[in-house]
């Protein structure tokens, strides 16, 4: 593979990590690594059936110990899946204005980049000639320590390089800690060139596409998909190492929140999800939770006439056996939504054994306990059971106007446990309070083995019925390993009560009439979480009509 060397600033002589800000290379990953995100449900016809060339993995070293990567250009399966599913949202050609004979980059490239630095940037001239379809983000190891890496895929050698160098110096004309290189088909960019070279040359030697590793999880998540994600056994201990601010993949994290330029359409993301501050948590407690730990990925993908994204991880503990996929299968047949977990003995064990070191923690635990007349931990293990759902059933109004109040609603929570012990703890609450269940409205019915909790009798008596939803077609095309679950989501918008919300946003206005019209084209959402030896799984699944 040969190289192709073009830098901003004069290169340092050592590839070594150093401090200051990354905001100059991030808003250059930003600006691309956004354009090819956003265009990934709609590439051109001949964007997305072209050859793909070598991915990521392939170009970066097995010392790569975080990646995310966007792939246009999946196995052709994937290609097909992907555009006969975007187009069962009716909104999709409206909102996008993408057919598959359009010019995708072109409008995506303009809207991303109209607000933003680089406004003069012509598409025609300094993009098309050279963007690949592949992209990669993360980071990498170089001489014992951390630095980020962008690999973005390129169809032309010379215009790359001026045409990425444009993008560079238009994202932040001043900075001065960003360099790349490129090879006959990516642009590699780091912190440095003499890291972009650095990071070349290892790739060169040894993949990560080589890296047993990288393969595990790769394959564990169902192989390469249109995004995937991975981090290496040893990406905690690394992680952990880093200060915010501090240069390196801190530097990496400040500047993809940084409102300016199209680093903000990354920072969005953080808002939903768990946001890691790198030096925020003390160490030891980090490596102590992630002493185990032996990687992880994800892959989204189009598959079955539906969409899946799937996660695994290695060096979690099985749950002890247990699954919560009988007590899921045998809720009746027309349920509309459930989220179901196996309580494992494990967790059983550390309630019984557990007890707060923190004075105020124990004394919101004493005055619930004197407020409630439970005794902790033991009651709560009562109630828990081995296994607890909360659901809805599927006797949906026929308009939401129609529901005055929650004894409308066919709510219910289902735990398989001992249920003498069960009501036992019930009624020592009552008496401490003094209220009863039916004043909330709630009514508890149960048999061996089973005790329901609900605001409709009926529901409650359906709950412990012999129903039937691990047999339909829905709920099987969404929880697809529900015998070996521990934890289960499934949610119906093939029902009555899909029907009543459509009813309710029809002439509401513009947006509520077009999400309507989206959720007709949905049949059901579904989420399992199992365990294998020590390698736990995650799979959610969408299905459409």
């Amino acid at each position: 593979m040969s190289e192709h060397t073009a830098e901003l600033s004069a290169p340092p002589p050592e590839p070594e990590t150093r401090s200051g800000s990354k905001r100059g290379i991030v808003a250059v990953v930003a600006s691309v690594v956004a354009v090819v995100l956003v265009a990934g449900g709609g590439y051109a016809a001949w964007q997305f059936f072209s050859s793909g060339g070598p991915r990521p993995a392939e170009v970066l070293p097995d010392t790569t110990f975080a990646l995310v990567t966007v792939d246009l250009n999946p196995s052709g399966g994937q290609k097909v899946e992907a555009i006969k599913t975007l187009r069962k949202f009716p909104s999709w050609t409206k909102r996008t204005g993408i057919t598959p004979d359009s010019d995708v980059m072109k409008a995506i490239f303009d809207e991303a980049l109209k607000d933003g630095p680089c406004k003069a940037l012509d598409y025609e001239k300094d993009i098309k000639p050279w963007i690949g379809h592949r992209a990669g983000l993360g980071g990498v190891v170089l001489g014992g320590k951390p630095a980020p890496v962008l690999a973005l895929q390129i169809s032309d050698v010379d215009k790359a390089k001026t045409g990425f160098a444009a993008l560079a110096k238009c994202a932040d004309p001043s900075d001065k800690e960003f360099g790349f290189t490129t090879t006959d088909d990516y642009v590699i960019a780091s912190d440095s060139t003499a890291h972009a070279q650095a990071i070349v040359a290892a790739g060169t030697k040894a993949p990560l596409a080589e890296n047993a590793d990288f393969q595990k999880w790769t394959d564990e998540v169902g192989g390469p998909g249109i995004v995937n994600a991975y981090l290496s056994r040893t990406s905690p201990k690394i992680l952990s190492t880093l200060d915010s601010g501090k240069g390196g993949l801190g530097g990496l994290t400040d500047g993809l929140v940084d409102p300016g330029g199209l680093g903000g359409l990354a920072g969005g993301a953080s808002a939903g999800g768990v946001a890691f501050t790198p030096g925020s948590a003390d160490k030891d407690e980090i490596a102590n939770a992630f002493k185990d730990f032996k990687g992880a990925a994800a892959g989204l993908r189009f598959a079955d006439g539906g969409i899946e994204l799937a996660f695994a991880g290695g060096g979690a503990k099985a749950y002890d056996g247990k699954s919560v996929g009988r007590h899921v299968s045998a809720l009746p047949k027309d349920t509309a939504a459930v989220l179901a977990l196996a309580v494992p003995e494990k967790a059983l064990d550390g309630l019984k054994s557990g007890g707060s070191s923190q004075e105020g923690l124990r004394s919101l635990t004493q005055m619930f306990t004197e407020g409630t007349g439970l005794e902790l931990p033991d009651d709560l293990v009562t109630l828990l059971g081995s296994s607890v759902s909360v659901s809805l059933g599927g006797d949906a109004p026929a308009k939401l106007s129609d529901l005055s109040g929650p004894g409308d609603l066919p709510i219910g929570l289902l735990v398989h446990g001992d249920d003498a012990a069960i009501k036992a703890v019930v009624a020592k609450v009552e008496a401490k309070t003094g209220a009863s269940l039916s004043d909330l409205p709630a009514t508890l019915s149960s048999k061996d083995g089973e005790v329901a909790l609900s605001t409709q009798s009926g529901y409650a008596q359906d709950l412990l019925g012999d129903g039937s939803l691990g047999d339909a077609e829905n709920f099987k095309d969404v929880v697809t390993h529900a015998s070996e679950s521990q934890g289960i989501f499934y949610l119906s918008l093939d029902n009555g009560w899909t029907d009543a919300l459509r009813d309710a946003a029809d002439g509401q206005d513009k947006d509520a009439d077009e999400a309507a019209q989206n959720l007709a084209a949905l049949r059901a959402v579904g989420f399992s979480a199992w365990s294998q030896g020590d390698t736990a799984h995650g799979l959610l699944r969408v299905a459409l009509k």
